[in-house]
């Protein structure tokens, strides 16, 4: 048994894109050269599922992510943003794990990174959900980008 990411950029009208992980690495690394023209000056979503694999095929979901990412005017993903919100997050689950200070300034902090970490995610509908579902299953074909 092996797990495997499946990455998807949702259209404004809720079409599903396939995403190579790779792919988004590049973008994520060099956003100048690596740029999704389709997406210029957009906010867009994009789900992360972990897909179990057994033989080759994939069985089950056991992890969805949604976030949203932006694109400048070239089509160029706003790394800025999207490490923000990630870092954000991160601060969000280790203050639940390690337990937060009680001083104002630790408060003020954690408000700010919730804050943050917010705006970087969306939730599905339930049809769009089970959507996302059959295409990281790989029971929905979609356009790849």
């Amino acid at each position: 048994m092996t797990y495997s990411p499946r990455t998807f950029i949702v259209g404004p009208d809720d079409t599903l894109f396939r995403l190579a992980s790779a792919k988004f690495s590049r973008m994520v690394d060099d956003p100048e050269h690596h740029r999704l023209e389709r997406f210029a000056g957009q906010r867009v979503r994009m789900v992360e599922a972990i897909v179990e694999v057994r033989d080759r095929t994939p069985c089950a979901v056991v992890r969805l992510v949604y976030q949203m990412l932006g694109f400048d005017a070239r089509g160029r993903l706003d790394r800025r943003a999207s490490m923000r919100q990630n870092v954000a997050l991160a601060d969000l689950v280790a203050g639940r794990v390690v337990g937060g200070s009680t001083t104002n300034e630790a408060t003020i902090v954690e408000a700010s990174s919730r804050f943050v970490a917010r705006g970087g995610l969306w939730q599905p509908s339930a049809s769009l959900e089970q959507r996302i579902l059959q295409a990281a299953l790989g029971e929905l074909k979609c356009a790849r980008l």
